[in-house]
């Protein structure tokens, strides 16, 4: 009987070729698939903002010799946000460490449902480059609407306003959390109101008049003031007229004259003389007052304003004036009247004018006096 001999030595062959093939693609295929990105994703609500504050952390796996990688792709939602320290880079730049993973943050409307990190990365070995083979996504879901946190307002308020005419308008409310009505009293220099407000409530129309001062708002039985405030003048007033003063020097006199405009605020000027008692005035918007001195030869008078700058003047005696002081002259003629008497009289008050001397008292800078 003939048996025919199976030869196995050809599918042993086979089968070895095809194991080492499948090694081979396994060897092949393992730099590519032991590559990859792990996203993760934790969020908290800030009640101070009312936003929710996603911590992204981004890992990068890969074989060992493999030390930097680059972000070629990191997409957010919900469209619009931002994320820290998490970014596609671009050139030859690998800004990552594989051994350190990446933490951003991410801030969210308090609105949103969900929020994701999408990335796809890119390392480098050598002088070979890998590419994710497709991009990896982190989801989180958020639990809820974030809403900032409002403390509730028990305690009563007060809010003051100035008007460019020295006025403040007062506002009181009590707090809308406030368990029972309150007792505010609003008090100033010739002012004093109360007012009850329930929970909630507020008044807004109390007006506290020019020049009352420091105004003070007390809630009954207690001891601290619910608010205090002076009047400050607001932006976009106009300022109020600058007062002008003149000093004229005559033969025998030294006369001031303080101008103070309709728009301005009342001073005081104190005239203090050499010789002789002081005069002070005291000019309200809209008037005209002057001082009056006898001089001669060595007279001076000192003008203090009400912010304490002072300035000095000397009497000038003008030119044309009688040495004599009294009128003829040592021939005893007749005084000059009619066409030539007028004639002297205008010059004379020629020679006055050219006298006068400027100044200017100022409220809020220094004073200055000037010719």
């Amino acid at each position: 009987m003939n048996r025919s001999k199976l030869s196995l030595r050809r599918p042993l062959t086979l089968l070895g070729a095809a194991v080492l093939g499948a090694a081979a693609a396994v060897a092949i295929a393992s730099p590519a698939s032991a590559h990859h990105s792990e996203v993760a994703g934790k969020a908290v609500c800030d009640t101070t903002t009312g936003e929710w504050v996603v911590t992204w952390k981004v890992t990068s796996v890969a074989p060992p010799g493999v030390e930097r990688y680059k972000l070629i792709k990191a997409d957010l939602t919900p469209a619009g946000s931002t994320v820290t320290n998490i970014a596609v880079s671009t050139g030859d730049q690998y800004p990552y460490e594989v051994s350190k993973p990446i933490v951003g943050e991410q801030r969210v409307p308090g609105s949103a449902r969900t929020a994701s990190l999408t990335v796809q990365a890119q390392w480098k070995k050598n002088r070979s480059d890998f590419v994710e083979h497709k991009p990896s996504t982190g989801t989180v879901t958020l639990g809820g609407k974030c809403e900032e946190d409002k403390p509730a307002v028990t305690a009563p308020t007060a809010s003051f306003a100035s008007d460019c005419e020295g006025a403040v308008t007062v506002t009181l409310a009590n707090g809308k959390e406030a368990t029972k009505a309150v007792e505010l009293a609003v008090k100033a220099k010739g002012f004093e109101q109360k007012y009850t407000l329930e929970p909630g409530d507020s008044k807004a129309d109390i007006v506290v008049p020019a020049g009352a001062g420091k105004i003070v708002v007390t809630e009954r039985g207690k001891d601290t003031p619910v608010g205090t405030y002076t009047w400050k003048q607001p932006e976009g007033c106009a300022e109020p007229g600058e007062p002008e003063g003149a000093v004229e020097f005559t033969c025998d006199e030294m006369i001031f004259t303080i101008t103070n405009p309709a728009d301005g605020e009342t001073v005081t000027v104190v005239f203090k003389p050499s010789t002789g008692e002081p005069q002070t005035l005291v000019v309200k918007p809209g008037e005209t007052k002057q001082a009056k001195f006898a001089a001669s030869e060595g007279f001076t008078v000192t003008a203090t304003t009400g912010d304490g700058e002072e300035e000095t003047f000397a009497w000038e005696q003008p030119e044309g004036c009688d040495n004599g002081g009294g009128g003829g002259g040592d021939d005893g003629d007749l005084p000059v009247t009619g066409v030539a008497a007028t004639g002297i009289a205008a010059g004379a008050l020629v020679l006055l004018a050219a006298g006068a001397m400027l100044f200017v008292i100022s409220r809020r800078r220094r004073t200055t006096f000037t010719a």
